[in-house]
């Protein structure tokens, strides 16, 4: 089995080069590589020079595509699990995982809609942190 992360980083550009764009969460105008790593070892597996926007669910799919079909090129047999936040948690990806055999962990971004699923245990989350007068509380839910 192996378990891949899937994220991007900020590479700021100074100047106009092709490809770079003005990306707004970061303030700056760069580029968005695509960084895969092995969780096992973390090695990195894929870097991928793309433009400075978040990826659409079809380009995401296509890399899923690809670094999937070169892994199972030279063991076919492996169980692929691929985690990422979620530029990631698109539904092209998560189709393409299912109907491909390929389990994935994605964040999902807010909506109201989730909050309102979730609201029952953030809610028991937040009293916690507040009685405990703790920085920090994590807690899991699934929907």
């Amino acid at each position: 089995a192996v378990t891949l992360d899937i994220d991007d980083t900020c590479d700021v550009v100074h100047g106009q080069q092709q490809l770079s764009l003005f990306n707004a969460h970061h303030d700056a105008r760069c580029f968005l590589p695509i960084h895969v790593y092995d969780t096992a070892t973390s090695r990195p597996v894929a870097m991928i020079l793309r433009p400075g926007k978040t990826p659409s669910g079809r380009e995401v799919r296509g890399h899923l595509r690809r670094l999937v079909r070169a892994i199972r090129h030279h063991w076919p047999k492996t169980a692929i699990t691929i985690r990422g936040d979620g530029h990631y948690g698109r539904p092209e990806a998560m189709n393409w995982c299912e109907d491909n055999g390929v389990a994935y962990v994605f964040g999902l971004t807010g909506t109201k809609a989730l909050a309102a699923k979730v609201e029952d245990i953030a809610d028991t989350i937040r009293v916690v942190r507040a009685i405990g007068d703790k920085d920090a509380v994590r807690g899991f839910a699934e929907t």
